[in-house]
């Protein structure tokens, strides 16, 4: 008995239209076994993580913001080290002193004085009345405001005297008186007695002698004069 024949072999063309329908067949087996192959090698899609709950926004305190120009750059060099500030010592206070009750003696309040000038040997007589009416007054200086004072222990020699005029023009003791000054009487109010005509009169401090004549056109006692008139112009 022989074997039935394909129908396909005496159609003429249908070999053709087989082999058309087969390839895209073919291609499209390819496909999904590469789909196959790439979702086996990455496996299942992980589950994706629940979302977090939004913190609520906390008010913070405005700060200064300095802009920076966006086109320079800004460098950013490496993390400047922590400088932990050195704490300060506190002072210790030291206990103050206890106060006395006792009440302190004042002070004696110091004075300003002139420096005492220092003394001179037989010091210097001053007269501080002139003549009037017969009356000089003369004083040693003994109260430290001049200088050439009179030394402590010593005294000073002063006298005076009158001459009455003579016709030669000269003249002849009339009246005279000495005394001394020291620091316990520095001062001597001198009272002159003149004669009743005119005629020199002189007041002196020092050792010189009285004499008894003058010569006409002399002058007597030279720099020992404090006080003096030679009746010339009587």
């Amino acid at each position: 008995m022989s074997e039935p024949q394909d129908a396909t072999r005496d159609v003429p063309g249908a070999g053709r239209s087989r082999r058309r329908w087969l390839l895209p067949a073919a291609g499209l087996a390819a496909a999904l076994a590469v789909a196959s192959a790439v979702v086996a090698a990455t496996g299942p899609d992980p589950e994706r993580p629940a979302a977090r709950p939004v913190a609520a926004p906390t008010s913070l305190p405005p700060t200064a913001v300095t802009s920076t120009p966006s086109a320079v750059p800004v460098p950013v060099g490496p993390p400047s080290p922590t400088v932990t500030p050195a704490r300060a010592s506190t002072p210790t206070r030291r206990p103050a002193p206890a106060r006395s009750t006792t009440s302190a003696a004042p002070r004696p309040r110091a004075t300003t004085r002139a420096p005492k000038a220092s003394c001179t040997p037989a010091g210097v007589v001053d007269v501080v009345q002139l003549f009037t009416d017969g009356v000089v007054k003369v004083a040693a200086r003994t109260d430290g405001e001049w200088s050439d004072q009179l030394c402590p222990g010593e005294r000073i020699r002063v006298f005076w005297a009158t001459y009455r005029r003579t016709a030669d023009g000269g003249a002849t003791l009339y009246r005279s008186e000495v005394r001394y000054l020291d620091r316990a009487s520095p001062t001597w109010t001198m009272h002159l007695v003149t004669p009743d005509t005119c005629g020199p009169w002189y007041v002196v401090s020092g050792g010189a002698s009285i004499p008894r004549t003058l010569k006409p056109g002399v002058v007597p006692f030279g720099g020992s004069k404090m006080h003096w008139e030679t009746g010339e112009h009587c």
